[in-house]
């Protein structure tokens, strides 16, 4: 069952959010995650940059976006989120974190 847990994204900013899976070695997983207005848009708001890590016994997934990406997004603006990690064959993905994310606007320019 995934992790519940909702973020903000400052437009402007780099964002970086790094997800401890414990007791999993995830060296030969993909990791991959997205954003959207809603659950049933068909439309991605954003599209997260990831990053795994592993260092006995636990791995790390970093998801991120660039200060560039950031500025791109329309603020304020909110939807949903989820990352996903895949086996190396895809046969196997399993969510491991969800929830709703806010972009605030960016002042300095």
């Amino acid at each position: 069952m995934a992790g519940n847990y909702d973020i903000l994204i400052e437009q402007g900013a780099t964002f970086s959010l790094v997800i401890t899976v414990t007791g999993i070695d995830l060296t030969l997983y993909s990791a991959r995650g997205q954003g959207r207005t809603t659950h049933e848009s068909p439309d991605k708001a954003f599209t997260l940059s990831t990053a795994i890590a592993y260092s006995s016994p636990n791995s790390t997934i970093t998801v991120s976006l660039t200060a560039t990406q950031t500025t791109a997004l329309p603020a304020p603006s909110s939807g949903v989120y989820d990352v996903e990690y895949v086996s190396g064959s895809g046969l196997v993905i399993t969510r491991i974190l969800e929830g709703s994310y806010r972009i605030t606007p960016e002042v300095t320019r």
